[in-house]
C-alpha cells in the first residue's frame, strides 16, 4: 500500500463517518494509529525506487543506472557530477533553528502522546507488526 491508496483509505474513512476531519481528537488519533505505518510504507518504496535500475533510454541523453548510484557517485556510471555546494553549514543550521521546527513526535501533540502512551500501557496494546493487519 502506498500513495494513492492511503489517500483513498482515509477519503474512505471519511466518507463512511469512520473519520470526522473536523474534529482534532480525530485527526491526532489517525495520526497516532497510521503514522507509523504510511511511514513505513513510504519508506519501503523509496528504498525500492532509489535502489531499482533505471534503463538506457536512446531517445534521451540521461545515464542509466541506480539513481542512488547515479546521485553519490554518478562517475560509476559514465555521468559527471552536477552537484554545487550552495552554503556554508552553518549558515544553513542558522537559517534552520531559526526558521524551522521539528514535526511532533507521530504527528501529534505532546498532551496527546502522553495520554495515548499511557493509554497503550494500561491496555497493553501494541502496534501490529505489519500494515496489513
Amino acid at each position: 500500500m502506498c500513495g494513492n491508496v492511503w489517500m483513498n483509505h482515509f477519503k474512505d474513512m471519511s466518507d463512511f463517518g469512520l473519520m470526522d476531519t473536523s474534529d482534532s481528537v480525530y485527526l491526532e488519533c489517525i495520526r497516532y494509529c497510521f503514522l507509523p505505518v504510511v511511514s513505513k510504507d513510504l519508506n519501503e518504496v523509496c528504498n525500492i525506487w532509489i535502489t531499482h535500475r533505471v534503463r538506457r533510454n536512446n531517445r534521451t541523453s540521461c545515464p542509466a543506472g541506480k539513481p542512488e548510484v547515479l546521485f553519490f557517485q554518478p562517475e560509476v556510471y559514465g555521468a559527471r557530477d552536477c552537484k554545487i555546494p550552495l552554503v556554508d553549514n552553518r549558515e544553513l543550521n542558522d537559517v534552520e533553528r531559526e526558521y524551522s521546527q521539528r514535526p511532533p513526535e507521530l504527528g501529534v501533540s505532546q498532551e496527546f502522546l502522553t495520554i495515548a502512551k499511557a493509554a497503550f500501557g494500561d491496555l497493553n496494546l501494541q502496534y501490529p507488526p505489519r500494515n496489513r493487519e
